[in-house]
């Protein structure tokens, strides 16, 4: 139980960190900051990757 428990927080916090790096770069694109877009999307990439990789 415990341990369901702990990958139920884990992907939350994935998701929560997924989430505001898709922000971060809905408001880079706002501001036409190709560089800053450039590094959000990197970061939600490895988010994104990190499920895949750590299983």
């Amino acid at each position: 139980m415990i341990i369901n428990l702990e990958y139920l927080v884990f992907f939350v916090l994935l998701l929560t960190a997924l989430l505001l790096a898709i922000k971060e770069m809905s408001i880079a694109l706002d501001e036409v900051d190709v560089e800053r877009f450039t590094l959000w999307t990197g970061v939600a990439s490895v988010i994104a990757g990190l499920p895949i990789i750590l299983w």
